[in-house]
């Protein structure tokens, strides 16, 4: 049974089953709405019920909580319809926004590479079928179908939206993990696999303010697409990169990064190592990456903060550019959340 979700002020309609949530339901049906984690884990979703009841049975709706589901609140990556339901956007949607700019396709793709680039990371290189195309902007994700099971994963593509032939990832290897395992014991280069999306609002303003970018683990992928992205646009904006790891084994793409360095005349890149091991080779920085960025920042008003990673690294981050000057409005990030079964 299928229930009717009706967007105001804009009367924009569309249908959505008891067992999709609405805000996979919208993009099903070429709407765009603001999301970011799709996994209740961030709140970019959230927004005012009008009329009807949702429920979050199955769901990890840790963004929401039941004062605010009280008080008619509803996060729409977790919510299901218990029937016609109302929502009310905030006053800055406009119409012309609910149309999105790359619309969600789903894709079949063979697996033509996979290179363990450290100890638990794996750069995946997916190719389209002959003449396809993905048409996606520099941060978003695709969903991709784990074999063997009914689930889906989510990762950023890590090349730039000009190399629309194929799909490069960078994805983590968790114990247990249903992608994950596949990727360790199963997969083999001509395995045919299943992916959806462009995904997600995680995309460079089209301005010419300094950009700080930082990240931490495969938080890496959206951020190397974006300068491959910038780079492709002769892009003379200020750029600076921290990235954090915790030792030497777990730097990574760092040959690949420096070439996109010398396409980008105003670009530096900061590792930092917060957990260094004797036998390290590194002549580098060494702490946690927010103090790293403490360090080498001066006043960062006017600038604008990409941020991508774990929770935990984010918000400390997004706390440090604040304090450096940088408007809160001027900050993106993307909150790569893990679960037991990722």
């Amino acid at each position: 049974m299928s229930h009717t979700v009706t967007l105001q002020p804009f009367g924009v309609e569309f249908e959505c089953g008891e067992e999709e949530t609405i805000l996979a339901a919208a993009l099903r049906s070429g709407i765009s709405l603001r999301y970011g984690c799709k996994h209740g884990g961030c709140g970019s979703c959230k927004v005012q019920l009008r009329e009807g009841e949702v429920d979050y049975e199955g769901e990890h709706a840790t963004a929401i909580s039941e004062s605010e589901q009280d008080a008619g609140l509803a996060l729409l990556c977790c919510a299901h319809p218990s029937e016609d339901v109302v929502v009310e956007l905030p006053d800055d949607y406009t119409e012309a926004e609910l149309q999105p700019r790359f619309p969600v396709r789903e894709f079949s793709v063979e697996l033509a590479q996979k290179n363990l680039v450290t100890h638990d990371t794996m750069h995946l290189v997916l190719s389209l079928r002959a003449g396809d195309r993905v048409e996606f902007g520099a941060g978003q994700f695709i969903e991709i179908a784990a074999p063997g099971s009914d689930e889906w994963r989510a990762y950023s593509m890590a090349n730039a939206p000009a190399t629309n032939d194929r799909i490069e990832l960078m994805t983590k290897l968790l114990p247990g993990g249903v992608f994950s395992e596949y990727l360790k014991q199963r997969a083999a280069p001509g395995d045919q696999l299943s992916v959806r999306g462009p995904f997600g609002q995680f995309q460079i303003a089209d301005t010419a303010a300094p950009i700080v970018m930082v990240a931490g683990g495969s938080g890496m992928a959206p951020i190397v697409s974006m300068l491959a992205d910038l780079a492709e646009q002769q892009s003379g904006r200020d750029i600076v990169f921290y990235y954090g790891a915790r030792s030497r084994r777990d730097l990574f793409w760092l040959d690949e990064i420096a070439a996109l360095g010398r396409r980008l005349p105003l670009f530096r890149f900061i590792p930092a190592l917060s957990e260094p091991q004797p036998d390290d080779v590194w002549d580098g920085e060494t702490g946690l990456i927010t103090d790293v960025i403490r360090r080498h920042s001066d006043s960062l008003r006017g600038a604008e903060g990409y941020l991508c990673g774990p929770p935990g690294m984010i918000d400390a981050a997004v706390a440090v550019l604040k304090e450096k000057g940088m408007f809160n409005s001027r900050i993106r990030f993307d909150k790569f959340l893990s679960t037991a079964s990722y």
